[in-house]
Order: structure tokens, then sequence, then C-alpha cells
């Protein structure tokens, strides 16, 4: 019961706050980790976790050992708890009965008074397909939609920070 409520509040949090990220302004660009490279579809899906989150990121998930699905980034900076089924959540483009929502939490908690923006700069593995995202407030709640299926690798870059997410989008 006690995770319902909390998935049933992550949810309506994602919902509430930041329905779609802001398209990335020209001339802003996260760069890319020192380990990325591509990932095939096989290697995109292994990286989603169903299971436990980080003990750093579950604050609010009761019991904190609850399974939920989620990516981490490359370098363990940030992870992304994808809201949706076991296999897949994330859709493009993203289905009329259900968004792309992704909760960030990043490692390293930013100050409140001063929120730095997070940008996204996600390419479409095997192709030359780039997109660029801003979230205004930094990692949090968000619904990032991307204009094709496929395993896309997405350069993050915040207050500083930078990590590096795989994530998976189905053809709706």
């Amino acid at each position: 019961m006690a995770v319902a409520v909390i998935a049933a509040a992550a949810i309506t949090a994602c919902s509430a706050a930041n329905d779609s990220a802001a398209p990335l302004h020209k001339g802003r660009v996260a760069l890319p980790p020192a380990s990325a490279g591509p990932v095939s579809t096989v290697g995109c899906l292994a990286r989603r976790i169903n299971g436990p989150l980080p003990v750093w990121a579950r604050g609010g998930f009761h019991p904190p050992g609850v399974s939920i699905g989620h990516v981490m980034g490359v370098r363990g900076d940030i992870v992304a708890i994808l809201w949706g089924g076991p296999k897949t959540s994330l859709y493009a483009p993203p289905r009329k009965d259900q968004n792309n929502k992704i909760l960030w939490v990043a490692r390293l908690p930013l100050p409140v008074m001063s929120p730095s923006p997070m940008t996204i700069r996600a390419t479409l593995n095997g192709t030359h397909l780039i997109a660029g995202r801003e979230l205004p407030y930094g990692p949090g709640p968000s619904s990032v939609n991307l204009p094709a299926p496929g395993c896309w690798t997405l350069n993050l870059s915040w207050a500083g920070l930078q990590d590096q997410v795989d994530l998976w989008y189905t053809a709706s």
C-alpha cells in the first residue's frame, strides 16, 4: 500500500512539473563523458534495471528497497527512474494515453535557492539524428520526448556535472 501511495505521488509530480522538456537553446551543448560511445539495441535494453534504486536515490520510496525500472548514469552521478511497464515505458512518438515520464535523481543535491538547468544532448545510436532538450530546473520530474524509436544516448549536463544514460524508446 505504501509503495502505491509513493508511486502515485511521484507520477503526479512527474505529470504536474515539466510536462515536456523544452528544446535545448542553441549554443548550449552537453559534452559527452570520456566513456561515451554507441550502444547496441541489446546493450541499451540491458542497461535498464528493474530492481532497488541506489541508496542515495531512495528518498520518498517505501519500502526503501522497492523494485522500480531505472537506468544508472555511466559515471554514477544520476539515475533515470522510468514510470511504466517492466519492459518499456518510453515511446516515440509519445502515446496519447501515457507520457514519457522520467524522474531524474542526481547523486549530489542541487542548492534549493539557485537551480541549474539540465541540458540533454540525445543521439539516436547508429544514426546522425540528434535532439536537444533542456529541463529548466535541473534534475527532477520530466517528460522527455524524442523524435524516433530506438536506443538513444543522452549526454546530460547540470550544475557543472556531466553523465550519460542510454534509454530505449519503443515505437508507439
